[in-house]
């Protein structure tokens, strides 16, 4: 009896599973790459992958320029609204000492992009525009 149950339950299971179209069965997304503005001194890049938890970043940073103490890359997750948000930033210091960064942020709203750069007493030197990826 116990193995007709659990014979009838394996069956059903299979049947939903199969019932399911192809996209439903899988939910991964692709990885697409992240896109920095152009700051002297300064070399971002990283990618994001959309996922059920919210969105997958890496994020990374490097100093191109003798001259610039410190270059970061920032990353900024809203909500649908734009009311909140959060962030990921790597920040490089030191010449050609790339930093990178890994973390899944839960706004999926949209998705925006900044670099920068730092002095040796805290500052921020210079900073670029926002750049809106999605």
């Amino acid at each position: 009896m116990l193995r007709r149950l659990s014979l009838i339950a394996a069956s059903a299971a299979m049947l939903a599973i199969s019932a399911l179209p192809a996209s439903a069965a899988t939910m991964q997304s692709s990885t697409h790459k992240l896109s920095f503005p152009g700051l002297s001194g300064v070399k971002a890049w990283g990618t994001y992958v959309m996922t059920s938890r919210g969105v997958k970043l890496k994020v990374c940073a490097d100093d191109t320029s003798r001259s610039v103490f410190a270059a970061g890359a920032v990353v900024l997750a809203y909500n649908v609204s734009g009311s909140q948000h959060t962030n990921l930033g790597a920040v490089d210091i030191g010449y050609n000492q790339p930093v990178c960064r890994t973390m899944t942020l839960h706004y999926t709203g949209h998705l925006k992009t900044y670099t920068f750069t730092g002095t040796n007493s805290g500052r921020i030197g210079s900073k670029s525009k926002i750049k809106s990826i999605y």
